[in-house]
């Protein structure tokens, strides 16, 4: 497949690749209104969650990026659960961040960048 949008729904069971931490949010956010699971090959897979046609979230090269508000990823920079995320060597995104904690609960910041990105 060549990268395209798929709906959640029937992306959630067709997430081979993925990291499996990634595929417990895909299954989490499948049944939220405007959550879009895309995957594009060009760039070893990425995936992406959309809401409402916005980035929510990436997947990359196995590292987790979410989009929060610039102060709660400032707080979770400051906790250690990730590090400010810098896509393609360019400015560091604001509100963003690259989970690098082994232990964060990626279902659950998932499921808070939604209701974030939702309100």
């Amino acid at each position: 497949m060549k990268g395209g949008r798929r709906s959640a729904k029937a992306s959630a069971a067709k997430t081979d690749g993925a990291d499996p931490r990634f595929i417990q949010v895909a299954k989490a956010l499948a049944e939220m209104p405007g959550v879009e699971l895309t995957r594009d090959d060009r760039f070893n897979p990425l995936w992406g969650l959309i809401v409402n046609r916005a980035v929510l979230g990436l997947l990359i090269d196995g590292r987790f990026h979410l989009r929060l508000t610039a102060d709660r990823a400032a707080a979770l920079i400051a906790e250690g659960v990730g590090r400010p995320y810098s896509p393609y060597s360019r400015p560091v995104a604001e509100g963003w961040i690259r989970i690098t904690d082994p232990a964060a609960d990626w279902v659950g910041l998932a499921i808070e960048a939604y209701r974030l990105a939702t309100s």
